[in-house]
């Protein structure tokens, strides 16, 4: 109906990578405001691509569930089309929340996790060292995005969107500053 957007905006509420009511409320309100588009906040296709413990996920099955009464919620009261940003944070992932000053976890915090890169490039001093994908790592996160697609039209979104920006993974592998490969992968 028009060519209004609302822009994925990162929540940091969710439980384990799933939405919760507060997802319901956000999304929902926009979705009945008149935007012709909502998309959802930025959302890991695997537990370790998520940029915090609060942020979204589409890798299990309970997530789909929880994103599938999210989406009917937003049809039933708004005409709005629902899209859903799919995303792997690499080596920025396992932060705190901003809120909390955002710095990021050792890998063996209790709300951390090892993250992955281009190359074992951190992306600042006191960040973790990113393990560098081999092509079994990156076929596992192709077929992770690829899953999270599959769940996305199982859910009903209108539109998916790949997050390539602000430094996430796939953009890790289109920079010189975080791939420094000589392999097909980069040079």
């Amino acid at each position: 109906p028009n060519r209004i957007i609302v822009a994925p905006m990162c929540q940091y509420s969710a439980q384990g990578g799933t939405p919760t009511d507060w997802h319901l409320m956000h999304l929902g309100q926009f979705a009945v405001a008149g935007p012709g588009l909502v998309f959802v906040e930025a959302s890991g296709v695997e537990s370790i691509g998520r940029i915090t413990p609060g942020c979204t996920g589409v890798w299990s099955d309970e997530q789909e569930v929880a994103f599938k009464r999210i989406t009917k919620f937003c049809r039933t009261y708004g005409n709005a089309k629902i899209g859903m940003q799919l995303a792997h944070a690499g080596r920025k992932a396992s932060c705190d929340v901003p809120w909390n000053g955002g710095a990021q976890y050792a890998s063996d915090h209790e709300q951390g996790w090892p993250v992955v890169s281009s190359s074992a490039v951190p992306y600042a001093n006191s960040w973790q060292v990113p393990e560098a994908l081999d092509e079994e790592g990156m076929e596992r996160v192709k077929q992770s995005f690829v899953g999270a697609a599959e769940r996305c039209i199982r859910i009903g979104f209108d539109v998916i969107e790949i997050h390539m920006a602000h430094g996430y993974l796939l953009a890790q592998f289109l920079s010189p500053l975080s791939n420094l490969r000589t392999d097909n992968y980069g040079g």
